[in-house]
């Protein structure tokens, strides 16, 4: 013990419980799992596009605040439709 250190301030630290991994909410396919005509492919966007997208949203809508997430979704979706 140390010269300014109480017996009731020691601190015990108790074993760390173990945590499960998240699982997803929804399947995901397997790798032998190819796409069929039903199934649209979907385009890889990345992320600085549809950041780009998105603040010419925000410019178009004149720079009004409070809308980011929906300009963000809305991106990420005319990004993948072309």
């Amino acid at each position: 013990m140390g010269r300014f250190e109480r017996k009731s301030e020691r601190t015990s630290f108790a074993a760390t419980p173990k945590v499960e991994p998240r699982r997803p909410a929804i399947p995901l396919p397997s790798s032998s799992h190819t796409l069929t005509q039903d199934e649209p492919q979907r385009r890889t966007v990345s992320e600085d596009d549809v950041r780009h997208r998105a603040y010419e949203l925000y410019v178009q809508r004149g720079g009004s605040p409070g809308n980011d997430v929906d300009d963000w979704l809305q991106a990420e979706q005319e990004l993948r439709a072309n």
